[in-house]
Formats: C-alpha cells, sequence, structure tokens
C-alpha cells in the first residue's frame, strides 16, 4: 500500500485494487452458477452481472478520465538503475506470451479440420505465433536490462513494436467467431481487454523508446490499468476453476491464458514503479 499512494497515478491504483478485489470473486462465482460453457451466455441476469458490469465497468471509466485529467501531470521514469521486481516480471510477461505462441502453433499442427476449413484463421494464428515470439524476445531484452542496471530498455525501438502486433492479431482472430460478442461475456471481456492492451503497448513503446513520446506518459496509467484489470478478470477465474478441476465449466475457446497474468503483472509494476509526478520544473517548462 506504501508503494501505492507513492506512486505517481496512487488514486488510480487504489481504484484498481478496489474493482478487482470485488470483480474477481464475483466473476469466479459466475462460472459456478450462471455462465454456460457450450454457449458462454448468462443463462440469468442476475445480481452478479450487474455488480461485475458496474464495479469493472465505473472503475475503468474512472481510471481513463483520471489519467486524462492528470495527463499534464504525470511523468515517466527513465532512470538507468536496477529494478529486480520489474525485471522478474517482464521475464513473466515473456513467458506467458511464449506459452501463447506455442498454443497457436499447437492449434495449427493438431487441428486437422481447422487447417483444412478455416485457413484465414490458421494464417492469423501463425501470424500471432510469430509476434508472439517477438514480443517474448522484447520482455526478455527488458527483463535482462532492468535486472543488470545497465539501461532502461528505450535502444529496443523496432521490436518494442511487437507487443502491439501481436495484440492486434489475437484480436482479429476473435473478430473470426461468428458469435454475438455483447452477449459472450467471455468474449466481450477479452475484446476490450486486448484493444486496452493495444493502446498501453504503443503508448509504452513510445514513452519507453522516447519516440514522440511528449505528453503520452498519463497513457501507460489510464489505459494500462483497466487492461491489467480485465486482464485479471479474464485469467483469475478461470485458473481457479480449473485447477479445482471444474475446466468443463468453461467455454472451449475461453482457456484461462497465462499470457493475460503475466501482461497484467508487468503493467501494474510499470505504473507502480514508473509512472511518477512530473517535476514542477518540468511541467512549467512545457506550459511555456
Amino acid at each position: 500500500m506504501k508503494n501505492i499512494t507513492k506512486s505517481g497515478f496512487g488514486i488510480g491504483t487504489l481504484i484498481f485494487v478496489a474493482a478487482a478485489i470485488i470483480a474477481l470473486p464475483i466473476r469466479t462465482l459466475q462460472y459456478f452458477t450462471v455462465l454456460e460453457s457450450d454457449s458462454g451466455f448468462f443463462s440469468e441476469n442476475d445480481w452478479s452481472v450487474f455488480t461485475l458490469g458496474i464495479a469493472a465497468g465505473a472503475s475503468i471509466l474512472a481510471i481513463l478520465v483520471l489519467g486524462f485529467l492528470k495527463r499534464k501531470k504525470l511523468d515517466y521514469s527513465l532512470e538507468v538503475t536496477k529494478r529486480p521486481g520489474q525485471g522478474i516480471l517482464s521475464f513473466t510477461a515473456a513467458a506467458g506470451i511464449l506459452m501463447s505462441a506455442v498454443d497457436c502453433l499447437v492449434k495449427i499442427m493438431n487441428d486437422d479440420s481447422f487447417a483444412a476449413e478455416e485457413k484465414t484463421a490458421s494464417l492469423l494464428l501463425g501470424i500471432q505465433a510469430v509476434f508472439a515470439l517477438f514480443s517474448a524476445i522484447y520482455f526478455v531484452a527488458l527483463g535482462a536490462s532492468y535486472l543488470t542496471g545497465k539501461s532502461n530498455g528505450s535502444e529496443y525501438r523496432l521490436i518494442s513494436l511487437a507487443p502491439v502486433v501481436w495484440s492486434i492479431f489475437r484480436l482479429v482472430i476473435r473478430f473470426t467467431r461468428t458469435i454475438s460478442y455483447i452477449r459472450v461475456s467471455d468474449l466481450m471481456l477479452e475484446m476490450i481487454m486486448i484493444v486496452l492492451l493495444i493502446m498501453f503497448f504503443m503508448a509504452f513503446a513510445q514513452v519507453n523508446s522516447r519516440v514522440d513520446a511528449d505528453n503520452k506518459e498519463w497513457k501507460i496509467a489510464a489505459f494500462g490499468l483497466p487492461a491489467a484489470l480485465l486482464a485479471l478478470i479474464c485469467f483469475v477465474p478461470r485458473f481457479i476453476v480449473t485447477v479445482t478441476g471444474n475446466a468443463d465449466l468453461l467455454h472451449e475457446q475461453s482457456p484461462a491464458e497465462y499470457c493475460d497474468l503475466g501482461v497484467a503483472l508487468f503493467i501494474i509494476s510499470t505504473v507502480l514503479t514508473r509512472v511518477t509526478v512530473k517535476l514542477p520544473e518540468a511541467s512549467s517548462t512545457e506550459e511555456k
């Protein structure tokens, strides 16, 4: 809690924590009560549906508005120093994304009917796997830089866009599903999460690499925390359902994806340790 209150986006982080505390248990409960595993639809719109929607929606909107209001007050630390926590979480993100790449390749190689009837989707999965690999390499490079303290990772400009492209193809593949995006809550949450991830990764690439980075620091927190919240909502309940031996309650196209957890933890560490309050001198200079 001390680190949260010292962060340049402390209030937004507290909103994120409160929303996660409310949303994660409710979403887990829904898998055992009102979510139909075969279709992904809600069997009924009970209290949990409305509570989750209000908690997640209100917190995401509040964080976005707060970030925009603080757009001239937030900065991003590029200090070259050892960051062991963020280094470890960078490797965690890399491992999760690499697992996503392997999963794509397994689907392409093992599902004959999928490869024969959905060649376009198979191609998209292949491209997603390639950029997942590049993204994993990027996070490994970041992790090594943070652990050694010899670099802030700003030199990896070109490959820093790999997570953006990877996320775009994750989104495109979901658009190929002929199903109601609104009525299937898993799919809707995933798509909103990925859109926010695209915006976070783009802002992170610009700010961390110092490429057209002016006044974009706020986007790291404003887009990152909502993306992390939805990533946790997508992963944690599904993981709990799976490890308790109830994987049959999950829709076959919406399993627990470890890349969501890894990316969420990386985003949280970035907001807590890198997003700072802009110094008065820098702020006054900018306003002139």
